[in-house]
């Protein structure tokens, strides 16, 4: 299979990688039984730093 190198990410590319770190993030955090209380976006917050510490 051949690859090709496009090179460096753009800005734009990063910003993306991220807001689609942070939907995963916050459809897992919504996804859980919290109870009585309810997710909030420090919960999502932080499951989107643990998924973006974890890219290969």
């Amino acid at each position: 299979m051949t690859e090709i190198d496009v090179g460096e990410p753009t800005a734009t590319e990063k910003v993306m990688d991220r807001a689609d770190i942070f939907r995963a993030a916050h459809v897992l955090v919504t996804s859980l039984d919290w109870g009585d209380s309810t997710a909030d976006v420090i919960d999502v917050l932080r499951v989107a730093e643990f998924l973006a510490e974890g890219e290969l």
